[in-house]
């Protein structure tokens, strides 16, 4: 067993259930779905290395052990929800509050710089990278260790709702002495060159094939990235080409010598969704945190278009 404390919204979790004698009704009062109470539970007894539930029909009881740790976790898992319910109160002024954000990495230093600006120095962000598969895009969000996520793909799932906050084209980018391509690329060109792609993929599928028809099996990839960054700056210093959105490529254009092209062939835009729990809709903090984030994209995508028009005249 770990001496580290277990993560508070496991606890809770457990105590939902614990309260509740079911996992299903445990998901009704949190908002959730029985998967998310299940992998919850699933992790806490990994943290503390004990059962705490088994199998009794079709539901399940608890361990001693559980019986044993709710007894004890029970009052200060009331208090703590009391120091939530009184945090509802928020003022962006005089309020303390450090929110958790997974976010491209094409809107990190946007979302962390416009924080830091912020007057009240008691409201901080925190930012992770997306993850990386279908498996656990939302196992943060739903367990809470985030407040929102930004995502490119409209979630499916039942306790989760999401806003569209713009859209960004994306471009192809390769190294400036690029022996093959100078000042243009064809359709043929880009399928021809090696190509480094990012290794995430949402709905089974890299990002890029739910923006275009083209096959693009017929690229041949000899790079897979674990980051935007990576790509581009493998390309910046090789013969490879790689696509990220435009407000990567015009940021580091200059300082890595780089060619930016819009891909040639028929594409749709890259979509922006902000991403968050339903049952925290009302709640004053997270509403204030939404604008936020909405407010900055709305610059964002101003300045994007901007970029855009002057790309294109370019």
């Amino acid at each position: 067993m770990s001496n580290d404390i277990p993560n508070f919204n496991l606890l809770a979790v457990f105590s939902a259930v614990m309260e509740q004698g079911s996992l299903s009704k445990a998901a009704d009062q949190l908002s959730t779905n029985q998967s998310t109470i299940s992998t919850a539970l699933t992790r806490l007894k990994k943290e503390i290395g004990q059962e705490l539930f088994v199998r009794k029909g079709r539901g399940v009881v608890p361990t001693s052990y559980a019986q044993s740790l709710y007894e004890q976790i029970k009052a200060p898992i009331n208090e703590l929800n009391g120091v939530f319910q009184s945090m509802a109160s928020f003022d962006e002024q005089t309020s303390e509050r450090k929110f958790a954000l997974s976010s491209p990495e094409h809107l990190q230093w946007v979302l962390l710089d416009s924080f830091s600006a912020l007057p009240n120095k008691n409201l901080s962000l925190e930012v992770f990278d997306q993850p990386d598969s279908d498996n656990r895009i939302y196992e943060d969000l739903l367990t809470q260790e985030f407040d929102a996520m930004i995502e490119i793909v409209i979630p499916e799932h039942q306790s989760i709702v999401s806003q569209k906050l713009y859209e960004e084209e994306f471009v192809i980018v390769c190294r400036t002495d690029h022996p093959r391509i100078a000042g243009e690329i064809s359709e043929a060109q880009y399928l021809n060159e090696q190509h480094a792609v990012l290794d995430r993929t949402r709905r089974k599928v890299r990002t890029l094939n739910h923006y275009t028809s083209i096959d693009l099996s017929k690229r041949k990839i000899v790079f897979h990235g674990r980051s935007l960054f990576s790509n581009i700056l493998l390309c910046s210093q090789s013969d490879y080409i790689t696509v990220v959105p435009l407000s990567m490529a015009v940021q580091f254009q200059n300082k890595l010598s780089l060619q930016i092209f819009t891909p040639p062939f028929e594409y749709q835009p890259l979509s922006h969704y902000l991403v968050w729990l339903k049952k925290q809709t009302n709640d004053p903090a997270h509403q204030w945190l939404r604008e936020q984030i909405i407010h900055r994209s709305k610059k964002m995508a101003q300045v994007l278009k901007s970029e855009g028009m002057k790309f294109a005249r370019d």
